[in-house]
């Protein structure tokens, strides 16, 4: 079973800013706090290998759990964020509103769509899939500590389980999407497991942007 998880909450994910590739902040309390509760369930779970994206708040969430679990865990770059090029560092609602029109392009089948200078749908899920393809062959119970984007976009295009029109690809904090390796592809078992959480986590974007459940 894979056990793609999304980092711990950091302090870009307060201010709700774009920090895909080249912001990076660390985890907060609370962030600490969510990884710290992720590995206590995660250490009845028999995870055997442990991969983060190289971003500031997904190793320190794989540290911890690390940590917890006596795991090395290997940094990979396949694993960061999706690259939104001049968005980077932004904040505001029409960032987001340009980010959320390029996603629902990508959820609509539109995968050549990209913000300008960024990086398409095509390049998000070459490298998600190069990774994927990469595990070793029979690998159980694999942690990967990354994030929403790069997730809900491989997912949607390599699990046979998941229709776009009716899913709803939102991620918590140490949320966790399960899935199964078959032989006919992934398999999706579980979006969004975090009832490892004592406090509900914040919503990722900003409310006036978020997707409604019958357009993701």
């Amino acid at each position: 079973m894979l056990y793609l998880m999304r980092h711990g909450e950091s302090s870009v994910n307060l201010t709700k800013t774009f920090s895909f590739r080249y912001v990076d902040e660390p985890l907060t309390e609370t962030g600490r706090g969510q990884a710290q509760q992720a590995a206590e369930w995660l250490a009845s779970q028999s995870i055997r290998r442990i991969y983060s994206s190289p971003l500031q708040r997904a190793v320190q969430t794989a540290a911890i759990i690390g940590q917890r679990l006596g795991l090395a865990y290997a940094v990979v770059d396949d694993l960061h964020e999706i690259d939104v090029g001049p968005l980077e560092g932004r904040n505001d609602l029409e960032a987001w509103q340009v980010f959320r029109n390029v996603v629902m392009r990508w959820i609509g089948g539109d995968l050549s769509a990209s913000v300008d200078g960024g990086e398409t749908g095509y390049g998000a899920v070459e490298r998600f899939s190069r990774f994927i393809d990469r595990l070793p062959a029979g690998d159980e119970n694999v942690l990967i500590v990354g994030h929403g984007g790069i997730f809900a976009a491989g997912m949607l295009s390599l699990c046979t389980n998941l229709d776009p029109a009716t899913h709803d690809f939102g991620l918590a904090n140490t949320g966790v999407i399960l899935v199964d390796r078959r032989p006919d592809g992934l398999f999706c078992v579980q979006w969004d497991l975090h009832a490892h959480l004592t406090q509900p986590p914040i919503s990722g974007m900003p409310e006036e942007v978020a997707f409604d459940d019958d357009e993701a």
